[in-house]
């Protein structure tokens, strides 16, 4: 692991443009931005995460917090205490804000025995840092991390005027690499608009209310799921070009039919998903293969599927005209179950929608075309139990 500080590291710099949407791209881009940002507060920050470890990222984030409280900002922390499963069940297994109860710790060891064995009998560490506890009794802070919202999204606001968003947890992975050597590729979105902040507070409390930047799915204060409908709008109307990139793609049968409809039109179809996933790498494959498998690809052509070496933890579907970010998976759980928070924007000539399709042509240019089922490493056993595991 690299020795020098996260945020003192050298990283592509965001472009010099007064746009109010720009793309960090990897979490070597967005955490130094992040830490700036608490830095730079003077009122207000609102976080929300559903993952944080205790690492080297999730203490200098808590550090930094926790300096911000001191010089008087106001902090709202929630923190999802249904992340604690993978927190526990992949990785140093250390929680910063949960020690996990009798029920939860039956929960974390059958995910390791089903996804990282060689975990499955090592002692959980369950004791919280002083820091977890300065935090979390100052008197500037409030921490709201004993509830299990199931809510898979991650932003910050920044004095109700910058919002950073998208996919990326708090955990040294998305900076350095994971315990198997993977390095992740994922997003996070910043927005310098205190109207556009307003907008999406204002959609927090009113979900249903429409929005033509922010896409959700939230439990509360109602329940209100729009993100499947959002993926399947943008797929039916693609002429030209659908792109997928995806971290964990299970589409469920509206999706794979709405894909269908698009090849048969004579869109383009490309589709990027890792070489070897963390979690549900077979079911990953099983989608692959049933795309180049089906009965339509024969008479309207197939899909293009690459893999990339990176463990691709970005969420993104563009066609010619529009394109959808964020926290959201395609596969039955995050689009029925879990709370998600994307952005929808106009792929146009905008400095985001460029960034976004620079990005998106440089990881299929790195990345490997699976011409066949030839070149497809499936185990349907293993599909089954990660699809059974992860509802």
């Amino acid at each position: 692991m690299n020795e020098e500080k996260p945020h003192k590291n050298e990283t592509k710099k965001e472009p010099e443009n007064d746009c109010a949407i720009s793309l960090l791209e990897t979490g070597r881009n967005a955490f130094p931005e992040i830490i700036n940002q608490i830095r730079s507060a003077r009122q207000e920050i609102i976080l929300h995460m559903f993952i944080w470890r205790e690492d080297r990222i999730g203490v200098e984030i808590a550090g930094e917090l926790l300096k911000a409280a001191d010089r008087g900002v106001s902090i709202v922390i929630e923190k999802d205490r249904y992340g604690l499963l993978l927190e526990y069940g992949e990785e140093s297994q250390r929680s910063f804000c949960h020690s996990p109860d009798l029920l939860e710790r039956f929960q974390i060891k059958v995910l390791c025995l089903a996804c990282n064995r060689d975990l499955y009998r090592k002692h959980l560490q369950v004791k919280r840092s002083d820091l977890y506890r300065k935090l979390k009794e100052h008197p500037n802070v409030i921490m709201k991390d004993n509830r299990k919202t199931k809510d898979h999204s991650k932003y910050y606001i920044f004095d109700r005027r910058i919002m950073i968003l998208g996919g990326i947890n708090i955990e040294d992975k998305e900076y350095f690499s994971d315990s198997k050597g993977r390095i992740y590729y994922d997003y996070m979105i910043k927005i310098n608009d205190s109207k556009i902040v307003s907008q999406f507070l204002d959609k927090r409390v009113f979900p249903q209310k429409k929005n033509e930047l922010f896409r959700v799915n939230t439990r509360e204060p109602v329940r209100y799921f729009e993100l499947k409908e959002s993926f399947l709008e943008l797929i039916d109307d693609t002429k030209c070009e659908l792109i997928i990139i995806m971290a964990y793609f299970a589409p469920e049968k509206e999706i794979l039919s709405a894909i269908y409809r698009a090849l048969e039109r004579g869109a383009n179809v490309r589709i990027l998903i890792s070489r070897s996933a963390n979690y549900n790498n077979d079911t990953n494959w099983l989608t692959v293969s049933k795309l180049l498998g089906h009965k339509h690809a024969c008479s309207s052509g197939k899909p293009s599927v690459f893999v990339t070496d990176y463990m691709l933890h970005a969420k993104l579907m563009m066609n010619e005209k529009r394109i959808i970010t964020g926290s959201c998976n395609i596969n039955k759980k995050s689009f029925n179950r879990l709370g998600e928070l994307c952005i929808a924007v106009n792929n146009d000539n905008s400095p985001f929608a460029c960034q976004v399709r620079a990005s998106v042509e440089e990881l299929f240019r790195n990345s490997r075309h699976i011409h066949d089922g030839d070149e497809i490493h499936l185990n349907r056993f293993m599909a089954a139990a990660e699809m059974t595991i992860m509802r």
